[in-house]
């Protein structure tokens, strides 16, 4: 009970576990700071992040814990090229982790559920890009995740008083470009719409085959690099791909303070588009995140991400802003992106500025045994040029609706 809970607080080495709602929460896997810094992959967000995790039972000397979300979602997509689909998101991460050899040890597997309940063809997403289904470019839809969305193990360990260092090896994993992952990062909140950015910033998040080292000083900086497979998962979303070495990347991520994290990376992938072989991409990416914690249950996460990829001599470029304001039991969300799309399909060969806005709010109906259930609502809307106005008629809007099972918030 209380005292072998005392017990173990005391019993965590050299890190400060976080106390939350009562729970000692698992300390971060690749430093000496809070876990709530520890986004997707090696990536960091403001350690003032909210937490949503199912802290589990130990066994022996390993702590395990649960986070993630699943959806049930309908969308209506606008204008004549806009579908409607019941379909589910769902990305659940399992966690085990422990002390040893003077440092910690942690292993990581997430799953999805996507191509079981949304097939090979995803879900409708007006103007996303990216991927094939049946050896065609996705049109107009967001390809299903893997069932496989990491399997990846590290090992950190201090090297002085203010350095420590860190690897991170992953079947399928998630290298150091771009920044956090749409799904885990605080100021995405509750939208869980894919961004029509994602191919220029975050779509590496499921790479097989990735080796990352990194280094960390005073917790406040961190340099990795990985080398990692460029290539996009095959059709085939049951699998593990072939695994490759053949891409690098590098990333500087800087967090001055609990509230703010900045980041830049650039890599060059090798061959990620299968309809396009022999043509590689290189990405610059850059962003800043912020959160604030205004009071018990209030919240504000904000942030902005760059993207660009060059190739065939040419570049594109996608920025999205977006942001979440939390209360109590309800939340309100938007994002703003822009970004030059050149992968149209079934539209004159050409890059096209596409705007899209989404606007949505979610409010939890019940807790119950550590989850929460809520129900959230979205509206998109767009502007591209006119020359598009036959193929996707003049401001379609596009309507989402959803519910959401999750881990409760932890408090900080």
């Amino acid at each position: 009970g209380q005292h072998e809970q005392h017990q173990h607080q005391h019993e965590t080495p050299k890190k400060e576990a976080q106390h939350m709602s009562g729970v000692t929460m698992m300390p971060a896997s690749l430093g000496k700071y809070p876990m709530s810094q520890e986004g997707s992959g090696t990536a960091w967000n403001p350690a003032a992040s909210p937490v949503y995790m199912l802290m589990l039972p130990k066994h022996g000397r390993y702590d395990f814990n649960l986070m993630g979300l699943a959806t049930l979602n309908y969308t209506k997509q606008g204008g004549p090229r806009g579908e409607s689909q019941l379909f589910s998101n769902s990305m659940v991460m399992g966690m085990a982790q422990r002390e040893t050899g003077g440092g910690t040890l942690a292993f990581r597997a997430m799953l999805s559920l996507d191509p079981l309940f949304n097939g090979k063809k995803g879900y409708p997403l007006l103007f996303q890009t990216g991927e094939t289904a049946d050896g065609q470019p996705m049109k107009d839809r967001q390809h299903p995740h893997d069932l496989f969305s990491e399997l990846a193990v590290s090992f950190a360990r201090s090297l002085s008083e203010s350095a420590s260092g860190f690897v991170y090896a992953g079947l399928v994993g998630e290298p150091a470009l771009g920044d956090v992952m749409y799904l885990h990062r605080p100021s995405t909140g509750d939208n869980v719409e894919a961004p029509i950015t994602h191919h220029w910033f975050d779509s590496t998040h499921i790479s097989y085959g990735v080796l990352t080292g990194g280094l960390i000083f005073n917790d406040k900086l961190k340099l990795d690099a990985s080398l990692f497979n460029g290539k996009e998962p095959d059709e085939n979303r049951y699998d593990i791909d072939p695994i490759r070495l053949d891409s690098a990347s590098a990333r500087l991520e800087y967090n001055p303070t609990s509230e703010l994290s900045f980041s830049g990376a650039y890599g060059f992938l090798k061959e990620p588009e299968r309809l396009e072989p022999g043509v590689g991409v290189h990405r610059l990416t850059a962003a800043i995140q912020h959160t604030k914690q205004l009071g018990p249950g209030r919240s504000l996460s904000t942030g902005f991400f760059f993207g660009r990829n060059e190739n065939k001599g040419k570049g594109s470029n996608a920025f999205n802003l977006e942001g979440a304001y939390t209360f109590g039991d309800s939340q309100v969300f938007a994002r703003a992106e822009r970004v030059d799309k050149d992968e149209l399909v079934g539209v004159p060969v050409g890059t096209y500025r596409v705007d899209k806005l989404t606007v949505g709010a979610s409010h939890n109906l019940m807790k119950r045994d550590g989850l929460e259930y809520a129900l959230a609502g979205t509206l998109s809307f767009y502007s591209y040029p006119q020359s598009l106005d036959p193929f996707y008629g003049k401001n379609p809007v596009s309507l989402g609706i959803f519910l959401r099972v999750r881990p409760g918030r932890m408090s900080h």
